[in-house]
Formats: C-alpha cells, structure tokens, sequence
C-alpha cells in the first residue's frame, strides 16, 4: 500500500513537470509565430521615428539659414529640446527591443537577415552616438522647452568641438542608414513581403 501510495505520487509529479513544459513549449511556439510587434515596441518605434525624421531633415535645413535669422534659433531650440527630452525613450526603447520578443523573421536568403540585423544595429549605435555628442557638444544651458534648465555637461570649448564634428558626421550617417532603411522596407513591400504589417 505504501508502495503504491509512492508510485501514484511520482506519477503525478511526472506528469506535473510534463504538463509545465509542456505550457512552456507552447508558449515558446506562440512567441515565436506572432506577426506582429508588440503595442509597446510599436509606438517606441514610431516616437523614434518621428523624432529622428523630424531632426535631421531640420538640421541639414539649419545648415542653409544664416547665423542671427530668426527662424534657425526657433528649429534650434526646438531640436535641442525634442531630442534631449528623447534621449530616454530611445535608452528604453534599445532595452525594450533586447528583452521582448520579435515576430516570426519573414522568409528571405539567410545573408540578407544578417544584413537587416546589422543595419538595425548600425541605427541604435548611430542614433545614440547623434543624441549623446549633441548633447556633449553645447557650450551654453540646454533649456528643455523653456520649462526646465540643465548645465552643459561640457563646458571645454576644444571638446565641444570635438564632439561638434562626431554629431555633424553621425547625422550624415544616421540620414543614411534611415535612407538604406526606408529602401529596404519599399523594396519588401514590393516584393509581396509586408514588413510594414508587423509595426502597424
């Protein structure tokens, strides 16, 4: 009787364990057959998008404005402050894309997921080395909106140059890997593969 008390217990906690990987595996399997991103990961993507856009587009507009005009102070404060009031929604966004899980990579040779993977990883690098020199590069307070007031973190002259040529060649790389990415995705859509889908 003891006996059979025993065998019945470690069937039940067999089958218990069984039944937990069980959950597990399907879970695992739901995860990676999902088509579409998360709503989180979506909307981190479209304030980065928007954000990125908005300022590079403006800063090479910038570049053709004279010194005192009017309307470059207005872009250039409005820059600063978007872009410094991002800097923590991309850090949350590059932790965000590391920890949550990807829908189903779509079908295409094995180099050109390698590529995609390296060029997305190429936009964070890039577009937080563009938000960090920015940011290393002013020479006076940075006013957030006029509503709050941060020191500049550097306040060497020589190194707010230095970081001035990294911000003004990191833009250039940043407006051409958004370039390279927005092909791509023309270029998948016309191929019957709809990656849009997957962040709409």
């Amino acid at each position: 009787m003891v006996r059979n008390k025993s065998v019945r217990r470690q069937d039940c906690s067999v089958a218990a364990v069984e039944n937990f990987n069980q959950r597990l595996d399907d879970r695992g399997q739901s995860n990676v057959t999902t088509t579409k991103y998360s709503l989180t990961a979506r909307i981190l993507h479209w304030i980065s998008a928007t954000v990125i856009i908005w300022a590079t587009i403006t800063g090479f507009f910038l570049a053709t404005l004279d010194a005192d005009s009017e309307l470059r102070a207005f872009l250039s404060f409005l820059n600063v402050s978007l872009t410094t009031t991002f800097m923590p929604v991309f850090i949350i966004r590059v932790i965000y894309s590391a920890r949550s899980n990807k829908p189903q990579e779509i079908d295409m040779p094995g180099w050109q997921q390698t590529a995609a993977r390296a060029a997305h990883l190429s936009l964070y690098l890039v577009t937080g080395s563009v938000l960090t020199s920015g940011l290393l590069m002013m020479q006076h307070d940075i006013s957030l909106f006029s509503l709050v007031s941060l020191p500049n973190p550097v306040s060497n002259l020589d190194w707010n140059e230095a970081f001035y040529r990294v911000h003004r060649y990191s833009c250039m790389a940043l407006f051409m890997l958004v370039g390279l990415h927005v092909a791509a995705v023309i270029r998948h859509q016309r191929q019957g593969r709809n990656v849009l889908a997957q962040m709409i």
